[in-house]
């Protein structure tokens, strides 16, 4: 019985590494992924010389981690040429045209300028469309949908909805990877939280929600109003982020984890401004497209398009114009001359279009530009700490309100009944020392009535000062003062009901 289980294990991992079928996802995963990185480089081409040459301000990875000539620095044309190449790469690769060789000459020249800007290129998404080239290069994504597809002189390129058992079919080990480089990038990102205390109390959410680094979001500034909301949403996530790997292979399933990834990173778009980094993951789940799914898209299409018979008609005349022309033999074989020159042309009009264009006006008539020293009294302010950062600013929100849900205060008013205990939320914007915090309720005579003193320590993002409204606190209005150090910070207004008003007599 021992012998026929691991038959069976051992069949079933073949099947599931070694099946063949048409990379129809790889062919979608590979179009997104170039596609997405264009929109990366092209705007950081005109500044090239001055994040990845000698001549700029190179910040390489390895310099933090002590390996401080771990890539080579090259000059200005030689990154210019680099860059440029790169781009057209991403072209080729994207329309599958030397489709191998395009997807490992991009992914090179993307993992060296990665590394040797680590401050404004490598990021989360950036390491994730490394791996991308690594896989999509070893697999046959450039079989369907691509020049190379044309080039090899096919009597037809193969359309979503035909018969399976005439398209071209390989092993599915390369999508395999990718799936589970998926599956394991969110599961080690949750480990991580995990062991993060800042991303667990919803802290970590609620300031870069409140920062602008990525991209504007005013949908995150909204939300970080909500701070319990924040840490909900941080627990969904930690708990889908686990499940993923386990789940993705399920058939039922799958629709539905995808379908949460799909919003989960929409939403980033929106709450943290991220805009790459969604699109990226989204190459990735192109991965989980099976030759079946494409194939019920294609008869979906096909339907539909049998109500619109001017819109079908022009769809088969340029379906018959691609597929019933192959190229000649004499392209097939002049591909990877071609694709040569054009890398030679390419990098050789990216330096001479630089030099052309000068940028940083290298070559003005006035020459170079010469740095200018500081104002000293510009410089005396920027240098001069004696002054420290203003008590208001060591703050950024005073709420009041009488629940808390896992440190959070979820019910913030004004409006309180005797019997009651006022919590004074201080969220602190860090870093910031140890502070001595005061809390005073003052009534409309300005006697104080009630008083509240918390130490918040340096690594608290929040502290919590506790006001019992017992009988000394009669019905009335009552200013509430916060203090730093014995020093106003601000004052908040505050109302106090009677107690036979409370809510449980009623």
């Amino acid at each position: 019985m021992s012998n026929d289980s691991s038959t069976g294990i051992l069949s079933g991992a073949r099947k599931f590494f070694y099946d063949r079928e048409t990379p129809y996802g790889l062919a979608l995963a590979r179009m997104l992924l170039c596609g997405s990185l264009l929109s990366l480089y092209l705007p950081r081409w005109p500044v090239a010389r001055e994040l990845y040459s000698t001549d700029g301000a190179i910040a390489q990875l390895g310099t933090g981690y002590g390996y401080l000539d771990f890539m080579p620095e090259f000059s200005a044309p030689v990154i210019m040429a680099m860059i440029s190449i790169l781009l057209f790469t991403l072209v080729t690769a994207g329309i599958g045209f030397c489709t191998r060789v395009s997807l490992i000459v991009a992914g090179a020249i993307h993992t060296y300028l990665s590394l040797i800007d680590c401050v404004s290129t490598m990021t989360k998404y950036t390491v994730i469309a490394t791996h991308m080239f690594v896989l999509l290069s070893v697999s046959h994504c450039g079989a369907i949908w691509s020049v190379d597809a044309w080039l090899k002189g096919r009597r037809r390129n193969w359309w979503p909805g035909e018969p399976a058992s005439e398209q071209p079919k390989f092993p599915v080990w390369p999508r395999r990877l990718l799936q589970l480089h998926i599956g394991l990038v969110y599961f080690g990102a949750a480990i991580t939280k995990m062991n993060t205390s800042t991303y667990l109390s919803g802290d970590q959410l609620q300031f870069w929600m409140q920062t602008h680094l990525n991209f504007p979001h005013p949908l995150g500034e909204f939300l970080s109003l909500y701070p319990v909301l924040m840490v909900a949403m941080g627990y969904v996530a930690l708990i889908w982020e686990v499940i993923f790997v386990f789940l993705v292979w399920n058939r039922t399933w799958r629709p539905w984890v995808l379908s949460i990834g799909v919003i989960f990173h929409t939403l980033t778009v929106f709450t943290l401004g991220l805009m790459l980094f969604p699109v990226i993951m989204f190459a990735a789940y192109l991965s989980f497209v099976e030759t079946c799914d494409v194939q019920r898209a294609g008869v979906w299409f096909r339907r539909q398009l049998r109500g619109h018979s001017r819109l079908g008609a022009l769809i088969r005349r340029c379906r018959e114009r691609i597929s019933l022309r192959p190229a000649p033999a004499s392209w097939q074989s002049a591909a990877a001359r071609v694709f040569a020159f054009g890398c030679i042309v390419v990098a050789g009009g990216g330096i001479e279009l630089e030099y052309l264009l000068d940028p940083y006006q290298i070559r003005r008539p006035e020459g170079r530009h010469v740095l200018q020293p500081l104002d000293p009294a510009v410089t005396n302010a920027m240098l001069n700490f004696a002054s420290g950062i203003r008590d208001v600013d060591k703050f950024t929100a005073i709420d009041t309100g009488t629940l808390l849900v896992g440190d959070m205060l979820v019910d913030r008013r004004k409006v309180f009944r005797q019997g009651e205990q006022l919590i004074t939320q201080c969220s602190l914007s860090p870093p910031h020392e140890d502070l001595w915090l005061e809390c005073r309720l003052v009534d409309a005579d300005n006697v104080e009535v009630q008083r509240a003193m918390a130490v918040a320590r340096c690594e608290q993002f929040r502290s919590n000062l506790l006001v019992p409204l017992n009988d000394r606190v009669l019905p009335g209005e009552y200013k509430l003062i916060v203090e730093l150090a014995g020093r106003e910070v601000t004052q908040k207004s505050i109302t106090v009901l009677p107690r036979s008003g409370s809510l449980s007599a009623n």
